[in-house]
């Protein structure tokens, strides 16, 4: 197996199932970091037996891997900020469950929450609590809990570091350059391989001003402000090894220009990919 394993989110093609894994596979990745399908929003569907074994079955047929399911829904209702016993709290353990068993009966190793926007004391809280929960459950069926922040260097540390390693990162080289937390290469070294289950990758053309934020437009690989390559080297350093998933948006026009279709877009950045981190054992 090689160090270094390249995978695409599903959220990153335009059509979801079928459609995101083939074009994944037609791009070079070996893998597909799976969304929630919905989640809360449309029943769970990763729960339903008919639609495991469609995603597993097109894991057999395209020769790709899944190495994560991303709680995707969660991360964009943001419920884990909200007090465990609300009613957004209650969605939020429920979508927590359901993606964790989902995972162990789909055999995905891994279920990433998000922990971002924790701006005052009782959204910290209420996310350590949904954190804790999720620790637990994945410890109880096998599964292992990866986390995205937007979070401070410091921060990071003692947010990981209270669940003794059994809690890692899904460390996104994008974040610290659009929230203004941090020099990701840095970040990288200061918190080592073993606090590091993936990383996300995307690359940021900045706005007119030169800053990363919302509105400014993802480019391919190696032609942003994001530090792309010198993060590829800090990841190389720490001597970490397993999946880089690209979170580039294939379908946004600012990643299309010079691409024939999402594929081709894709591709380019298989390749940028292969060249910063290598394909070696």
């Amino acid at each position: 197996m090689t160090r270094f394993q390249f995978a695409a989110c599903e959220w990153a093609f335009p059509c979801w199932g079928d459609l995101a894994v083939k074009m994944a596979h037609e791009a070079g990745f070996t893998g597909v970091q799976l969304g929630d399908g919905g989640g809360s929003m449309q029943g769970f569907p990763l729960r339903n037996k008919r639609v495991q074994d469609y995603y597993l079955n097109i894991a057999v047929k395209y020769g790709m891997s899944y190495p994560q399911i991303h709680l995707y829904t969660l991360g964009h209702q943001g419920y884990y900020r909200n007090r465990p016993k609300s009613r957004e709290g209650r969605i939020c353990r429920e979508s927590i469950k359901q993606g964790i068993i989902a995972a162990s009966e789909m055999g995905v190793p891994c279920v990433t929450i998000d922990a971002m926007r924790l701006n005052d004391p009782a959204k910290k809280a209420y996310a350590i609590a949904a954190t804790d929960y999720a620790v637990a459950l994945g410890e109880e069926y096998g599964i292992n809990i990866a986390v995205e922040t937007d979070m401070t260097l410091e921060d990071h540390f003692t947010y990981i570091d209270r669940y003794g390693g059994k809690l890692k990162l899904c460390f996104d080289t994008h974040n610290p350059c659009m929230y203004g937390t941090g020099y990701p290469p840095d970040m990288i070294r200061a918190l080592g391989k073993d606090r590091m289950d993936h990383f996300h990758i995307k690359d940021n053309g900045g706005n007119r001003d030169g800053y990363v934020n919302v509105e400014s437009p993802l480019v391919p690989f190696g032609t942003g402000i994001t530090f792309f390559e010198e993060s590829a080297r800090a990841v190389k350093e720490i001597g970490f090894r397993g999946w880089i998933v690209s979170e580039n948006m294939y379908y946004h026009p600012s990643m299309m220009k010079g691409a024939v279709d999402y594929i081709d877009a894709a591709r380019r950045d298989v390749e940028a990919l292969k060249k910063a981190y290598g394909t070696e054992e």
